[in-house]
């Protein structure tokens, strides 16, 4: 005898709402866990690319001078038309070029970083101590004029043994003297190079938590990209994906929204894989999976 109950005018089935409640009951946990760790693209704007420059290179102009040249560059060919034309648009040209010449005076640059890692280099204490600074005071400069692009930070040194406390210290004076200056920029990126573990991705958590605190910032205030430049993130020891556990609270990582993107570093993960350096590009096989690792691993979580 069925035990369903059923709308007037439909065949009963052989589930109960007991049995219906119980299934529920059963995968709760998995409700919550789409919810909370894959929520979905947040609809907020996404960078078509990413500049380096070293940090003590950077004046609020910056972004114009490089605009200014590319539309010399541009004009040196002929015009922006001639250029889309030859680049393959064909009928498209027309109609996209004035929207180009708009983008190279208007935000030339969409995502900047003053770099104080490979593009930068050892340079002394007093020295990036100093240039640390005078970044986070041209980055404030430049978006209380209004030149600033969209989204601007630094990439500071990775948290190898090595380098750990001199990239804490010129993250710790950036951060501190933007702050002192005024809000921080709301596209503020900060990048934390060559990851091999989630526990330099969870003491950066950490570090977030603590400048928060210390400098009384809104809780979450500060996010970070994690640059993946070593194979060790793509494929664990123990054969786990740590450049998948990393993203989610409800794993072994604390850093559960914290991380604001994923970003992959070409040529020191060619190198890990003794790829040698003719060959070492975003094209390469290697970086194929890299990157399908990672776009699996980000899928629908918002990073």
């Amino acid at each position: 005898m069925a035990t369903g109950s059923a709308a007037p005018g439909l065949v009963s089935g052989s589930l109960g709402d007991g049995d219906l409640a119980d299934i529920d009951r059963r995968l709760a946990a998995t409700d919550e866990l789409l919810t909370k760790e894959y929520p979905g693209d947040d609809g907020s704007r996404q960078p078509v690319h990413t500049v380096y420059v070293s940090a003590d290179r950077f004046t609020p102009d910056l972004p114009a001078q490089w605009g200014a040249a590319a539309a010399d560059a541009v004009a040196a060919f002929g015009d922006t038309v001639a250029l889309a034309t030859e680049v393959g648009l064909g009928e498209l040209a027309a109609s996209i070029a004035p929207l180009v010449d708009t983008k190279l005076r208007t935000e030339p640059i969409e995502d900047l970083r003053l770099d104080f890692e490979d593009g930068y280099g050892d340079r002394g204490d007093d020295t990036e101590d100093a240039d640390a600074v005078a970044a986070a005071e041209r980055v404030a400069a430049a978006v209380a004029g209004g030149t600033a692009p969209p989204f601007v930070g630094i990439r500071f040194k990775s948290f190898e043994a090595p380098t750990r406390r001199r990239g804490l210290r010129t993250l710790d004076l950036f951060v501190t003297t933007l702050a002192e200056a005024g809000e921080l920029p709301a596209g503020l990126v900060l990048t934390l190079p060559k990851v091999t573990t989630v526990a330099q991705v969870e003491a950066m958590a950490d570090v977030c938590e603590r400048l928060e605190r210390k400098l009384g910032l809104a809780d979450g205030r500060l996010r970070f990209e994690v640059q993946m430049e070593t194979p060790q993130l793509i494929i664990a020891a123990d054969g786990t994906v740590p450049v998948a556990t990393l993203l989610h609270s409800a794993s072994k990582s604390r850093a559960g929204g914290r991380v604001s993107a994923l970003h992959y570093g070409t040529y020191d993960y060619s190198a890990s894989l003794q790829i040698a350096a003719a060959y070492q590009s975003m094209e390469h096989p290697a970086a194929d999976f890299a990157k399908h690792v990672m776009q699996v691993a980000a899928a629908e979580t918002g990073v």
